[in-house]
């Protein structure tokens, strides 16, 4: 399972099927003969030679000193020396491709909603909408996701990002300024899941909803006029938190001990 898993991992960075397998072969068996790395990894000892060759050039494997004289060996780069190499590379043409993308596009200002399709997607967009954060972050979430996104938000704060968060359920985590939403079981029965909603330096957003059935539902914008509505959002909660702390006997008094008069927005009179 874990094989196939990194087989697949590899082809999306975009390594060959016989590349992505003779790499994954050659580390369980290294040094290896070609015939060895064949066999280990399942690649047709017709190609063995020629993947082999491609995996040197782009430096994941080097030819190493022979046992005898007769048969040729490899070795592997490192899984620590290989993550690096990919993400230097990676990042090298990042950085080479955004002003040639820049110079070709000629449209307006990208507002769109973009959908977040699996929470492996979703996760990557987080870490890069909290590392990219400059000066503040409103996040609205509960225990799951905070267990997941609490690094890279001590990492903002580390960085001077003013922090505020509104967090659903009790948790000794405190960053920034922490808000303790009081009726977090009743939401989560309304809603029929948790949340979350982070709004960063006020011109990026992500909302996600998590069902109970594991159904996720998540966008992610620049659009300005969803930037508002969410950071109201967040806002709105910092207030009510802010003033049930220091009025919970009379507002428990006045709206019920859930605050259930409160939020029945269509009865103006109570």
């Amino acid at each position: 399972m874990k094989q196939e898993k990194a087989t697949t991992l590899l082809q999306q960075l975009g390594f060959s099927s016989y590349e992505s397998k003779a790499y994954l072969g050659l580390l369980s068996c290294h040094p290896a003969t070609a015939y060895e790395v064949a066999k280990a990894s399942g690649v047709p000892t017709s190609k063995i030679y020629e993947t082999l060759s491609k995996l040197t050039t782009k430096g994941l494997v080097q030819p190493s000193e022979a046992r005898d004289k007769l048969a040729q060996q490899y070795v592997a780069l490192k899984p620590g020396d290989f993550s690096e190499q990919i993400k230097e590379t990676t990042i090298t043409r990042a950085n080479e491709l955004l002003p040639l993308l820049e110079s070709v596009n000629t449209g307006p200002e990208n507002d769109y909603i973009w959908p977040l399709s699996t929470f492996s997607v979703l996760n990557n967009k987080v870490a890069s909408i909290l590392s990219q954060a400059r000066q503040s972050i409103l996040i609205s979430c509960w225990a799951e996701e905070l267990s997941w996104i609490k690094k890279d938000l001590k990492l903002a704060e580390s960085r001077g990002v003013k922090i505020a968060m509104v967090h659903f359920g009790k948790t000794i985590e405190t960053i920034g300024a922490t808000y303790y939403h009081p009726i977090e079981k009743t939401l989560y029965q309304e809603k029929g899941g948790r949340g979350l909603t982070i709004v960063a330096d006020n011109k990026i957003v992500l909302i996600c909803n998590f069902k109970e059935n594991g159904f996720l539902d998540a966008s992610w914008s620049k659009n300005q006029a969803f930037v508002t509505v969410a950071e109201d959002y967040i806002k709105h909660d910092v207030y009510i938190t802010k003033v049930t702390r220091f009025l919970n006997q009379e507002m428990q008094s006045r709206f019920g001990k859930d605050y259930e008069k409160l939020r029945n927005i269509f009865d103006a009179e109570v």
